[in-house]
């Protein structure tokens, strides 16, 4: 009984230290062996978890102080300034009143992030070409933007909502981008919907990191955005068991996209 006293002891001092990095030493192949590598994969799982919530934490911690920063920095002078014109004052309310709304927008994707709310529930028989099609009317609405649209039939299985933000986020990407250079090109073939537009593409050096949390490329901390939209394309594509890609286009501009098939 040695080995299950072992696993029991470990088990308790996990549950009174939170140490997520004990292990229990393996030494058989039996079925003792084999719950202890399962116990031992319990914890790494655990601690990985852990690791990402804090960083999520400390990441979203450190991309809220400069909204909040301008905030409180433009309030301040409405406050304290006297004299301000019309025009002076209209300026720094508009001003406040755009970083509430970038405020807005990183809690919100945050809260995606954290909750993983996108890729719970059960999955269903969806035409993905049909989302697409969806999400591209939306985008031209809401942006005016020229939005072309190549789709073949595209049965897949998945979370309706959460596979059309992960579209959204990805039509989001490319209007930021490449809206004025020309227009966005969306194709959907099999499991696989690309997203191509006409700006000025992603820098080699960033290419691999365009999906991390909170990632800006140096030609991105002047424009808007929290950084975060790709991750919440990444998170959700990989709860499905997709891929995403990001890749320069020929000519010119950036292909970005996920893979279901």
């Amino acid at each position: 009984l040695k080995p299950i006293d072992e696993l029991a002891e470990a088990a308790e001092h996990v549950a009174e230290t939170q140490d997520l990095g004990a292990r229990i030493e393996i030494v058989s192949n039996d079925e003792v062996g084999r719950l202890a590598a399962e116990f031992n994969a319990m914890l790494a799982a655990l601690e990985t978890s852990r690791q990402e919530q804090q960083r999520l934490v400390r990441d979203a911690g450190h991309e809220l102080r400069t909204p909040l920063t301008a905030l409180r920095t433009n309030i301040e002078l409405l406050g304290r300034t006297p004299g301000l014109s019309n025009d002076q004052r209209s300026e720094l309310i508009s001003a406040a009143d755009a970083e509430v709304k970038d405020l807005s927008s990183l809690v919100g994707e945050v809260v995606d992030l954290a909750s993983d709310r996108h890729t719970e529930g059960p999955t269903e028989d969806l035409l993905l070409d049909e989302t697409v099609a969806s999400c591209v009317e939306r985008a031209i609405r809401r942006f005016d933007v020229e939005i072309r649209l190549d789709v073949e039939p595209s049965p897949v299985q998945g979370r309706p909502a959460a596979i059309s933000r992960a579209v959204d986020n990805l039509l989001d990407n490319a209007v930021k981008w490449g809206a004025d250079d020309g227009p966005i090109d969306v194709k959907v073939d099999g499991g696989r919907v690309t997203v191509r537009d006409h700006g000025p593409g992603i820098d080699a050096a960033d290419r691999d990191r365009v999906f991390d949390r909170f990632y800006r490329s140096a030609a991105a901390r002047s424009m808007p955005g929290s950084g975060l939209g790709l991750s919440i394309v990444k998170q959700v594509v990989e709860a499905h068991g997709g891929g995403v890609f990001a890749e320069p286009a020929e000519g010119g501009g950036a292909i970005v996209g996920f893979d279901l098939s």
